[in-house]
C-alpha cells in the first residue's frame, strides 16, 4: 500500500469521525428546544363542532404540527434534523395550535377556520416537505373538501353566535 493511499484513508477516517461525534453531540444541542413526548392524549378542537369523522381527518393530517399532541420519530432525535423539526413544529404551533382551541377568542377562531379552509383547499397544507416522510397525512379531493366544509359551517355557526350576542345599534341602556 503505497503512502498516499494511507493517509488518504487517514484522512477520510477522521472526517467520518468527526462527522460522527458532530452528529451524536449535536443531538444534545435543541436550539428550539428539546422534541417533547410523543402522544399527548389532550383533546384537540375543544369546544369545537366537528363531526367525529372530520375530526379524525384533521388528527391524522394536522395534529403532528398543529398540537400539543406531537408524534415525535426516532430521527427528531438526531441532529440537524431535529432542530428543523423542533423550529417547524414550534412555528406551527405559534400560528395555531388545535389543543388550545378553547382559549381563542372567537374573531380568531373565525380567522383560523378562514385560514384553514384557504389552506387545504389550495392544497398549501399539509406542507409537501412534510408528506414525504408522513404520506399517512395526505389529504384526497374528498377528505380536503370535507375540512372546507367543517371550517366553513364553522364559522357560521361562530358567526351567528357572535352576532346574537353582541348588542345591536350601539351601547345598551337600563331603564
Amino acid at each position: 500500500m503505497s503512502g498516499g493511499n494511507r493517509i488518504l484513508k487517514k484522512i477520510l477516517f477522521a472526517i467520518g469521525a468527526a462527522a460522527a461525534v458532530a452528529v451524536v453531540g449535536g443531538s444534545f444541542i435543541h436550539p428550539f428546544g428539546a422534541p417533547g413526548v410523543s402522544g399527548s392524549s389532550q383533546s384537540i378542537l375543544s369546544d369545537a363542532q366537528i363531526d367525529p369523522e372530520t375530526l379524525a381527518i384533521v388528527q391524522r393530517a394536522c395534529r403532528n404540527c398543529h398540537s400539543q399532541n406531537t408524534e415525535w420519530p426516532w430521527y427528531s432525535h438526531v441532529a440537524p434534523v431535529s432542530w428543523l423539526l423542533a423550529r417547524d413544529v414550534q412555528q406551527a404551533r405559534l400560528h395555531m395550535d388545535l389543543s388550545h382551541w378553547q382559549d381563542y377568542a372567537t374573531d380568531d377562531r373565525l380567522r383560523l377556520l378562514s385560514e384553514i379552509g384557504s389552506a387545504v383547499r389550495n392544497r398549501v397544507m399539509p406542507v409537501q416537505r412534510y408528506l414525504v416522510l408522513h404520506p399517512e397525512a395526505r389529504l384526497s379531493d374528498i377528505e380536503r373538501q370535507q375540512i372546507y366544509r367543517w371550517a366553513r359551517t364553522e364559522r357560521g355557526r361562530l358567526w351567528m353566535g357572535q352576532s346574537r350576542t353582541a348588542p345591536v345599534g350601539g351601547s345598551a341602556k337600563a331603564d
